[in-house]
């Protein structure tokens, strides 16, 4: 008979080579490989031991997060982790915590757009609070990590917080840009904490709660048309169209969507022209399978993950060349070459008149002025990087190169500077300063859980397809049903015939075909050859 600390012996070895498996796998491997019966419970206990012996229990994990904020105090000096309870009746209660490295504020400010996207993530763990996020973007486009942290639930109280926190650690920089899903709590948070900042709301949340309400063909044709415009007169036509087929909807949009969700009211100072948050949408899948954990092991992980990717694209920006990012010139000059039947009127040396004719014989003209960076289609000022009106000037100026009239915050200067610092290194948590508080910190007071297994899985939103995940039952092999309701006999499939052979063309050489076979065992080296295909390559070899 298998005793409990036997097999938590062996699910600690499975636990660590399989992270993401549960107990059912860990039962039918066990049994398969050492050919007994093990019950179900039996495994789930040596699981549950297995995942304390590696992550410590529950219970302590909010005592260690002093001895983890102190130890991040001493080994990056300038981070803030603030740690809030709550105490009632001689006891204190853990509350809410948040993180920010000095590195990423620092690299957030010195090299990245004044942008940040706001989200919140449930976790799935014993703790069943909220991990909320601000991340940034820098000049690849690529996630930033600026700030995190956890609480229990998306209250105006706590969004205030949180608010306060951040504002503490990156201040108010000119220009600067919120981005959020417009939750009530949140937006309520960004009013009092940033007045005077850009608020934008995800057009994505918007467009899914706006067709729950309203059905029809002119708003698929309208909605999305109207939010992509840079200019207020196409905006302004798209939504005449909308208000024609049902007045309410526009008041509808205005009581419960006056956030800045179209691209004609942006501002010009943050080159960032984001329709949605997908960027804090990015975060939560990366920390996908660390919502589970204990809340030190969670804070721990994604300072781990963090510092990870800032060493990455460290090495990254040591081998760029040129003033601006290889990829920002690579996408112009791809739209470049997109330049149809045009005419430049010019004006002086910096201002003219581009016209471009259509497949309908209709002439779009546009002013533009190289000097002021600005084009009347507004693309030019509102996303930093010049719009085929411009392109089509710069490209009918002898000597003129693109990269002279792209914004700064694309320059390979500002993407070092981003990642110039580097996250602490940390031992484990029996090796951390011990921090005497003189009191413990209990687990906060939760309300009780509902029955049934913690969801995992995020719930679907309404325009998404709900058919993806389709139940397979394991008896009879058809979608739709468990294999405990099954009723149907088994599905027989018939074998295939016997295929008769055919014989082929002779191959080539194969030790021909093996020298063109390229190693990328040393991605760092291999990036000098791909220079001018950074995102692709990085994007496949290093999953940034």
């Amino acid at each position: 008979m298998a005793t409990q600390g036997w097999v938590a012996e062996k699910l600690v070895d499975w636990v660590k080579k399989n992270p993401g498996e549960g107990a059912k796998a860990a039962k039918t491997k066990l049994e398969g490989d050492f050919n007994f019966k093990l019950k179900y419970s039996k495994a789930w206990a040596g699981m549950k031991i297995a995942l304390e012996q590696m992550h410590g229990k529950y219970e302590d994990s909010f005592q260690l997060l002093f001895n983890w904020k102190a130890e991040i105090e001493k080994r990056c000096p300038g981070s803030i982790v603030e740690i809030d309870l709550v105490k009632e009746k001689d006891k204190y209660y853990f509350n809410r915590v948040f993180v920010a490295f000095k590195p990423c504020i620092d690299g957030f400010l010195a090299g990245c757009r004044p942008y940040i996207g706001v989200d919140a993530t449930a976790l799935n763990g014993k703790y069943v609070g909220q991990l909320a996020s601000a991340t940034g973007v820098d000049g690849h486009n690529w996630l930033y990590y600026v700030a995190y942290a956890v609480f229990d639930s998306e209250t105006t109280e706590n969004w205030v917080w949180f608010m306060q926190q951040l504002r503490r650690a990156v201040g108010c920089p000119p220009g600067l840009v919120i981005s959020s899903d417009a939750c009530k709590g949140l937006e309520n948070a960004v009013d009092k904490v940033f007045p005077k900042c850009e608020y934008r709301e995800c057009m994505r949340h918007l467009y899914q709660n706006f067709m729950k309400k309203f059905h029809g063909k002119v708003y698929t044709d309208h909605l999305y048309p109207a939010a992509r415009g840079f200019i207020e007169h196409k905006f302004r036509w798209h939504m005449q169209k909308i208000f024609e087929a049902d007045p309410s909807d526009i008041e509808y949009l205005e009581k419960h969507h006056n956030r800045i969700w179209y691209r004609c009211a942006f501002g010009v100072d943050s080159k960032v022209d984001y329709l949605t948050n997908n960027i804090s949408e990015s975060f939560n899948k990366q920390i996908k399978d660390l919502k589970g954990l204990n809340l030190c092991e969670l804070l721990d992980r994604i300072r781990e993950l963090i510092m990870v990717k800032f060493n990455v694209r460290r090495h990254v920006g040591r081998y760029l060349a040129g003033i601006i990012l290889p990829e920002v010139l690579k996408r112009l000059n791809a739209l470049s070459k997109t330049i149809g039947p045009h005419k430049v009127a010019w004006n002086t040396e910096h201002e003219a008149e581009i016209t471009l004719y259509d497949v309908k014989a209709y002439d779009q003209r546009h002013t533009v002025d190289l000097k002021q960076r600005t084009c009347s289609c507004r693309k030019f000022q509102v996303s930093g990087q010049p719009c085929i009106h411009a392109l089509t000037f710069i490209c009918s100026m002898r000597g003129a190169k693109i990269e002279s009239f792209v914004d700064e915050y694309y320059s390979v200067a500002k993407f070092r500077a981003a990642y110039a610092g580097a996250l602490p290194t940390m031992t484990d948590r029996t090796q951390w300063e011990q921090v005497d508080l003189g009191f413990l910190v209990y687990p906060p007071i939760q309300e009780k859980r509902p029955p049934g297994r913690p969801r995992v899985q995020r719930i679907r939103g309404f325009l998404e397809d709900p058919g993806r995940k389709v139940v397979k039952c394991k008896k009879c092999g058809r979608n739709g049903h468990f294999a405990k309701t099954c009723n149907l006999p088994p599905l027989v499939i018939a074998e295939p015939p016997p295929m008769e052979h055919t014989p082929t063309k002779r191959k080539r050489d194969a030790t021909a075909a093996e020298e063109e076979v390229v190693e990328d065992d040393e991605p760092i080296a291999n990036y000098k050859r791909y220079n001018t295909n950074l995102c692709s390559f990085f994007y496949h070899k290093l999953y940034l």
